[in-house]
């Protein structure tokens, strides 16, 4: 007499647990996919880099780690939900997103050229 059961119900239990190795991985890609180093790499750009070998590997654990787990006690910063809005902001619209940053950073230049004292 076999402990473990016949051999269909051996099959029926591997296939469950492939079918929640499946969905646990699908839920992992989906998150990766949603934040915004997800939506960087989805950047045609980062695909090509990462199609190289070591890149690939660099880009994989910098993934692996941005996907950490974070201890509930720590929210998240501010400058990471700025960093998430603004990935996401350049990959759905990259040409306004630097022609912001441009503005942006020739007001910065122009304030700071204000504020010195012309050589006499």
């Amino acid at each position: 007499m076999n402990p473990t059961g016949t051999p269909a119900q051996r099959l029926e239990r591997n296939r469950a647990q492939a079918r929640l190795w499946l969905e646990h991985d699908q839920a992992k890609r989906t998150a990766f996919a949603g934040s915004g180093l997800g939506q960087l790499a989805s950047l045609p750009w980062i695909r090509q880099l990462s199609a190289h070998p070591v890149t690939g590997i660099a880009l994989g654990a910098l993934a692996k780690w941005w996907m950490k787990p974070v201890p509930r006690s720590s929210a998240p910063t501010v400058g990471l939900l700025a960093a998430g809005a603004g990935f996401s902001l350049l990959r759905r619209r990259p040409l306004l997103t630097l022609a912001t940053v441009g503005v942006a950073a020739a007001a910065l230049f122009w304030a700071r050229a204000r504020q010195r004292p012309l050589p006499r």
